[in-house]
């Protein structure tokens, strides 16, 4: 019974051998199934390089004011309205001012009555027939009494409420008969000629920046227009929770085109880099910190740590990890794993990246 086992066994396992050498194919193992993966590649190009910061702000007056009353009266009358220019020391608005000018009248003719005592007194001091002391008290009230006049003529001045600057109007708050306490707003005034805008920079790319530089502004109420502006200040401290720098940008407005509080968006060009190492954003994978790329050689993705440097757009520089003319993969890289087969079915030139700053390498 064993022995009729063992043969029959034997012919099962004769027989399944024929089968396999007598076919016109090998069979195919699961490794030699898997088709590569397709993903699409650009060569690492060179060229130059221009880093740029872009942000956006709203602008504003570098010179405004609150112009106040001085001294409380009636709204007489209101020389300006809003939008007029309007020259430093232009009377804006005048007050009530009898009751100032009557009591100016009368300090004015208590000093002229003064004034004529002390001359008499200098007279006769030099004829010794007073005493020093006398002609001391005379002028000595004389001069107080010249003071309080100046004061009188002060507060009449001060009836009229003038611009303490050339700008323009932009909002009035008072109304013609209403009663004006002391220092309250009547105007408010900017002046147009000089708009400023504030960027918190991250101290990073503000080591780039100097006072002078370029700056483009565009603003969102005028399409398709460019203004100058340069960068006026940077502050001396970085910003201990932000991390950041206040970088102040003055804006051309020679046009006298742009307004305070007008949204823009601000472009500067702070470092060119010539002969760079280019290589598209869409290629990395990771963080700053620890930025990898698919490198393609031979059919397989082999995975290669990069050492960044400035960026511009969708372009950044590479500084070490990889070597101009490397096929690097821009999509379908999230799947790969390192060693991975894979086929470019889509390369697209360095030059696609942006053939106004980068100079592709072919």
């Amino acid at each position: 019974m064993l022995r009729h086992h063992f043969a029959a066994l034997f012919l099962a396992t004769s027989c399944a051998l024929a089968a396999c050498a007598g076919g016109d194919k090998p069979v195919a193992t699961e490794a030699e199934n898997i088709e590569p993966l397709a993903v699409e590649a650009v060569p690492v190009g060179r060229g130059d390089l221009v880093a740029h910061y872009s942000s956006t702000a709203a602008l504003q007056a570098e010179h405004s004011a609150n112009v106040i009353a001085e001294m409380p009266g009636t709204v007489l009358s209101i020389d300006v309205e809003e939008g007029d220019h309007v020259r430093k020391g232009q009377v804006l608005a005048r007050l009530d001012a009898d009751r100032s000018k009557l009591t100016l009248r009368q300090n004015e003719a208590e000093m002229d009555k003064l004034k004529n005592e002390v001359d008499r007194n200098s007279r006769l001091i030099d004829r010794k027939l007073i005493p020093a002391t006398m002609f001391d008290q005379s002028e000595s009230q004389f001069l107080a009494q010249r003071a309080d006049t100046d004061l009188a003529r002060m507060k009449v001045r001060k009836s009229e409420i003038r611009a303490p600057f050339d700008g323009v109007v932009t909002r009035r708050w008072i109304k013609r008969g209403q009663f004006m306490a002391s220092n309250a707003v009547a105007f408010e005034i900017a002046d147009f000629s000089e708009l400023t805008t504030r960027l918190d920079i991250p101290e990073a790319d503000a080591a780039a920046l100097k006072v002078g530089q370029q700056v483009s502004i565009e603003v969102d109420a005028l399409p398709g227009q460019a203004f100058a502006g340069r960068i006026e200040r940077i502050a001396p401290v970085v910003d201990q929770s932000s991390g950041t720098i206040a970088v102040t940008v003055t804006a051309d407005n020679s046009s006298k085109r742009l307004l305070p509080g007008l949204f823009c968006r601000l472009d500067i060009a702070y470092d060119r880099i010539a002969d760079a190492t280019l290589l598209p954003k869409s290629a990395l994978l990771g963080g700053d910190d620890d930025s990898t790329v698919f490198v393609v050689k031979d059919g397989k993705a082999k995975r290669a740590s990069v050492k960044l440097g400035r960026e511009n757009g969708d372009v950044v520089q590479v500084l070490d990890g990889i070597a101009v003319g490397d096929m690097v993969v821009t999509a379908g890289q999230s799947g790969l794993s390192d060693g991975a087969d894979v086929e470019i079915v889509g390369a697209r030139i360095a030059s696609d990246m942006d053939p106004a700053r980068v100079a592709a390498h072919q």
